[in-house]
C-alpha cells in the first residue's frame, strides 16, 4: 500500500509545491538522463492536474478504508506479551501511509487553486483592459467552482485568499490600462466599475470564501477592498483635478472696458449711451455650464445616488462641490486682481453677480470658500460705496434679473 501511494503521488505531482526534490520519492525513471528526470519531476498541466486531484482523493479514501480494516487484523495487547513486536511498530507504517496520501491530496488541491485563479486572473485582466469592465462574476464563479470540487478547502485557505487578491489586482491593472490615453469618460467608467464591485460581487466573493474556508480568510475583504479603493481613488482624484483645470479656464472675466448695461466705463459717471437688452454675463454662463456638464458626466457614469465608500458621500455631490469651489475660487481671484481698476458701477455689478453665484451654488460650497466669497463681496460693496452692503432695491433687482436670464442654470443647480 505504501509503494502504491508513493507511486500515485509521484505520478500526480512530480514535485512538491515548494520544489524540494527530496520531499517526493521518485518511483520510476531514477536511472534516466537528468533532462528526462527534470521532465518527470515537472508539475502536470492544469487540466491533467485537476483530474489527478479527484483521483488522489479516491486513493486516500481507499487507503483510509484499508487502514480501518487492518485494525481488525492486529493482535490484542495480551497477545503481544513476550513477542518482539509492539503496537506502535504495527500502527506506524499504516498511519504514515494515510498521512502521505492526505498530504498528496492537499498538495494537488492547493496546486489546483493556484491554476484556477491564474486562469481567472488572466481572463479578467483582458476584459478589464479591453472593455473597461471589472468582472466580479468571473471571480465569484471561480470560487464557487472550487467550492464544489475541493475536498480539503480549509487546508487551501492561503491559496484561495492569495488567488482572490491576484484576480482583483489584475482587474485593477487592466482598468488602469484601459483608462490610459483616454479621457474623463473612461476614468468615470473605471470609478463606476470599482464602486459596483465594492458594493456587489466582492461582498459575495468574501461571503463565499468565508463559507469555503470556514472563516479562516478573515483579512481577504480588507485586502480586496484596499486594491479596488486605491484604483478608485486614483481615477476619481484625476477626474476632480481635470474639473479644477477646466473650470479655471472659465473664470476669466474678460475685458472691463465696457459695461454690460450699455454704459461706457471711460465716460464720467458711466453715462448710459443706449438701452440695449442686458445679456447674461458670459463668464457666469461659462462657469455654470462647466458645472452642469460635470454633473451630466457623473450622472451618466455613476448616477446620482452612488455613494463613495471612503467618504460616505455621493460621487455627484463630490464632483459638484469640487467644481463649485473651483469656480468661486477662480472668480474671487480674478475680482481681487482687478479690484483696484474697477469703477463704482463695475464693483456694484460684480458684487451682485457674485451674490447670484453664491445663491445658486451655496449647497455645494465648502465653508472656507463661502468665507472667501463673502469677504470678496464685502470688498466689492465697499469699493462701490455701499457702507451697509448691497442688499438695497437696486441690488435685489439685479439679482432677480440674473436669475431670470440664467433660469436654466438655476433650475439645474438649485435642485
Amino acid at each position: 500500500v505504501t509503494h502504491l501511494v508513493e507511486h500515485a503521488t509521484f505520478c500526480a505531482l512530480g514535485c512538491s509545491n515548494s520544489n524540494n526534490e527530496d520531499e517526493l520519492k521518485m518511483t520510476f525513471g531514477a536511472d534516466a538522463e537528468r533532462k528526462l528526470q527534470s521532465l518527470l519531476r515537472a508539475p502536470l498541466p492544469p487540466a491533467q492536474s485537476a483530474k489527478c486531484a479527484s483521483e488522489l482523493a479516491d486513493v486516500w479514501e481507499v487507503v483510509h478504508s484499508i487502514a480501518a480494516s487492518s485494525e481488525t487484523l492486529r493482535p490484542e495487547d495480551d497477545e503481544l506479551e513476550g513477542r518482539k513486536f509492539s503496537r506502535r511498530l504495527l500502527e506506524e507504517p499504516m498511519a504514515e501511509c494515510v498521512a502521505q496520501a492526505e498530504d498528496a491530496v492537499v498538495t494537488v488541491e492547493r496546486r489546483r487553486c493556484i491554476y484556477a485563479f491564474d486562469v481567472c486572473a488572466r481572463s479578467c485582466a483582458q476584459r478589464a483592459s479591453g472593455s473597461g469592465s471589472f468582472d466580479g462574476d468571473a471571480l465569484l464563479s471561480c470560487v464557487q467552482k472550487l467550492s464544489e470540487e475541493l475536498t480539503r478547502a480549509e487546508d487551501c485557505a492561503k491559496e484561495i485568499e492569495k488567488g482572490c487578491e491576484l484576480v482583483v489586482r489584475r482587474c485593477c491593472e487592466g482598468l488602469a490600462s484601459y483608462v490610459r490615453d483616454r479621457g474623463d469618460a473612461a476614468r468615470l467608467r473605471a470609478v463606476a466599475e470599482c464602486a459596483e464591485a465594492l458594493n456587489g460581487r466582492i461582498v459575495d466573493v468574501v461571503r463565499e470564501v468565508a463559507y469555503l474556508t470556514n472563516g479562516q480568510c478573515e483579512s481577504v475583504e480588507e485586502a480586496l477592498a484596499e486594491d479596488i479603493m486605491a484604483l478608485e481613488a486614483t481615477m476619481f482624484d484625476e477626474f476632480l483635478d481635470n474639473i479644477c483645470r477646466h473650470v479655471a479656464g472659465c473664470t476669466k472675466l474678460g475685458s472691463m472696458s465696457f459695461d454690460r448695461n450699455g454704459s461706457d466705463g471711460d465716460l464720467p459717471g458711466g453715462a448710459e449711451t443706449s438701452k440695449s437688452p442686458t445679456p447674461f454675463p458670459a463668464y457666469l454662463s461659462a462657469c455654470l455650464l462647466a458645472i452642469v456638464r460635470c454633473r451630466a458626466q457623473v450622472d451618466r457614469a455613476l448616477g446620482d445616488t452612488t455613494i463613495r465608500r471612503s467618504q460616505g458621500i455621493t460621487y455627484q455631490y463630490l464632483a459638484m462641490a469640487t467644481a463649485a469651489d473651483g469656480v468661486v475660487a477662480g472668480i474671487c481671484y480674478e475680482l481681487n486682481e482687478r479690484m483696484s481698476h474697477m469703477s463704482r458701477p463695475q464693483a456694484d455689478r460684480f458684487a451682485n453677480e457674485l451674490q447670484f453665484l453664491l445663491n445658486t451654488l451655496r449647497k455645494y460650497l465648502s465653508d472656507d470658500m463661502l468665507s472667501v466669497a463673502e469677504n470678496c463681496k464685502r470688498m466689492l460693496f465697499a469699493k462701490a460705496g455701499h457702507k451697509k452692503g448691497g442688499d438695497g432695491p437696486d441690488g435685489l433687482m439685479m439679482i432677480e434679473e440674473l436669475e431670470r436670464l440664467g433660469r436654466v442654470y438655476v433650475l439645474c443647480l438649485g435642485e
